[in-house]
């Protein structure tokens, strides 16, 4: 939500000078507009419009706040939805009742903290007694994310939790200089999206207000040389996409000493934890700025990066979400909780990733950017006698290695498969050295290198760099060892 991103824009939000308004565009844009204008009217869309274009309007404003209002606003905000809450759901009444937590009085974030943290298998278990009744079933929307492990978790929104959502998106977009309408082309891979976009009214507005969709389910080089085909026909003004999909692109095209011709403006990469050495394999292979964006299909947008050159941080969508670390660390779990939920709240709920947090953020208190966004919490390496590796650190690791991606699988017995996808330069020794490090940090365990022609994804296309079949052990925090 935060500043501005120093990209020169007219009025409505076109960078000038990067031929993004042809007659294609134009029609985009009206089309768009006449979209809004029929969600406007129509009944079963009005009220969610009317939060979009509120979120809208807030984010303008709020643009040029101090610290001092933020926060202000902020704790008025969670006191109304902490209260609402209590109010509106049986089972916040009862969990902030068995916490000593009273919703009435006059909190402050400390007490705040006090709170519960809401984990998945909560909502999964009592949704039911979440949902507010101020919102009619007619408006309520089911929806499901496949999370990182593929397993399904079910939640619903309400108008204003829409509108709200989809207002922090746009207004992101629109602060680089990509606002809707301009043509944009989705790398995408959940297979929610993909669904979704089955339907003839959908894939007809996706083409009249230029988005196009590119499956990311299975690539492979040929397929991967077919959209780049397609996209330097299309030409468009940004892609979205997933990280791991956007690089293995970037891979294929420097391998044949091609550079991309596309977008004209910006790439914004989602879904995923962009690393380093993608983010330098794709600057190599596209011609424009790279802005990595954070969030859930629970939660919409969570922060965003508006100028990586100028800052690698992410700023946090504040008007819509609060965001707060687990605990004291600045490595520390990401816990968020929604501002605008109508339909189901979800408060201080674990979203399941980390992230590097400002030097002095607190449990409780709000924090308006992210320095890193870590990758997700329960991936790691593990010993019996308790010592782990966090899993943040194995694509560091793999940077400089001949290899085109990899993936590191403990079983449940705590053996461990190296998959590795090789590069022409691959060696052994390269192979030998990944074996080397790992044990070095986890003495004693089995190692197998595999070299695979592919890595699997999760059931929502994602890819994890690291995954842990094993119980993590409790020992005693002066033996337990983190690297």
């Amino acid at each position: 939500m935060g500043h501005d991103s120093g990209v020169g824009r007219s009025a409505d939000g076109v960078p000038p000078g990067h031929g993004l308004m042809s007659a294609r565009e134009v029609v985009g844009r009206a089309v768009t507009g006449a979209i809004d204008l029929a969600r406007a009217v129509r009944p079963a869309t009005r009220e969610g419009e009317r939060h979009y274009n509120a979120g809208l309007r807030f984010r303008k404003r709020a643009r040029s706040w101090t610290e001092a209002q933020r926060l202000e606003w902020t704790l008025q905000r969670l006191r109304e939805v902490v209260r609402k809450a209590a109010t509106d759901s049986p089972f916040y009444a009862a969990r902030f009742k068995a916490a000593g937590f009273d919703p009435a009085a006059p909190f402050s974030f400390d007490d705040f903290a006090r709170v519960p943290l809401l984990e998945r298998a909560d909502v999964a278990e009592h949704s039911a007694r979440m949902l507010s009744p101020g919102v009619p079933a007619s408006l309520r929307r089911k929806d499901g994310t496949g999370g990182s492990s593929g397993e399904p978790l079910t939640y619903w929104s309400g108008p204003e939790e829409r509108g709200w959502r989809l207002s922090g998106q746009d207004d992101f977009m629109r602060c680089i200089g990509v606002p809707r309408g301009v043509s944009t082309a989705f790398l995408w891979g959940h297979h929610i999206d993909r669904s979704e976009r089955t339907a003839w009214r959908e894939r007809a507005r996706d083409r009249l207000t230029n988005r196009r969709w590119f499956d990311c389910f299975r690539l492979s080089p040929e397929v991967l040389m077919g959209y780049h085909e397609a996209l330097s026909r299309f030409r468009p003004a940004s892609i979205v996409a997933y990280a791991s999909a956007l690089d293995a692109l970037a891979t294929v095209l420097l391998e044949r000493g091609l550079t991309a011709n596309y977008p004209v403006h910006r790439i914004v990469t989602g879904a995923e934890k962009l690393w380093p050495a993608q983010r330098a394999r794709i600057e190599r292979a596209f011609p424009v700025a790279v802005h990595e964006r954070y969030g859930s299909r629970e939660m919409g947008l969570i922060a965003a990066q508006f100028d990586a050159a100028t800052s690698p941080s992410l700023e946090v969508d504040w008007g819509n979400v609060l965001v707060e670390p687990e605990g004291d660390a600045t490595d520390s779990p990401i816990i968020v909780t929604k501002l605008h939920a109508d339909a189901m709240p979800m408060i201080r709920y674990r979203i399941g990733d980390r992230a590097r947090f400002p030097a002095g953020s607190a449990p409780g208190h709000p924090t308006w950017r992210l320095e890193e966004v870590l990758g997700r919490q329960l991936d790691g390496l593990h010993h019996p006698d308790g010592h782990w590796i966090h899993g943040v650190g194995i694509p560091h690791l793999m940077k400089d290695l001949p290899v085109r991606e990899f993936q590191i699988r403990q079983n449940a017995d705590y053996t461990i498969d190296v998959l590795l996808i090789p590069h022409d330069a691959y060696s052994p020794a390269a192979g030998e050295h990944i074996l080397k490090v790992l044990g070095d940090n986890l003495p004693g365990l089995t190692m197998r290198l595999q070299l695979v022609d592919d890595i699997p994804r999760t059931g929502a296309s994602k890819w994890r760099p690291v995954i842990t079949h094993a119980a993590a052990r409790d020992v005693p925090v002066a033996a337990r060892q983190e690297n």
